[in-house]
């Protein structure tokens, strides 16, 4: 299966879940919306200079964990807040522009290696 097919996927998914009606009075985790941020971004607050706002971040509140997957403990948080930056295409035709996804964590690697 191409990469974009399982990418669109699970956008769908995501997008599924986020405008789904709540089950069981759960309540809705929707995306905050996308505003304008840095391409750049730093944890101290910085900005690399002589960058413009390119780039666009919006914050998707997640359940901590999903129903028959797992159980939150009571004095845990319920939901974790997943940051997403988006750098849009500037180059050929925007409108159909592919969508290159970069993931970095795990074993050995932080994400912040990343930027």
């Amino acid at each position: 299966m191409q990469l974009h097919r399982v990418l669109a996927m699970v956008m769908i998914g995501v997008l599924g879940h986020t405008s789904a009606a709540p089950l069981n009075g759960a309540v809705n985790h929707p995306l905050n919306g996308w505003y304008p941020c840095k391409e750049f971004t730093f944890s101290n607050g910085g900005s690399s200079s002589g960058q413009g706002e390119d780039a666009e971040c919006a914050i998707y509140t997640a359940p901590f964990c999903y129903p028959c997957i797992c159980e939150v403990s009571e004095f845990a948080e319920p939901t974790v807040d997943i940051f997403a930056k988006r750098i849009p295409a500037t180059a050929g035709d925007t409108k159909t522009a592919h969508n290159v996804w970069l993931l970095q964590g795990g074993p050995g690697y932080s994400f912040t290696a990343s930027k």
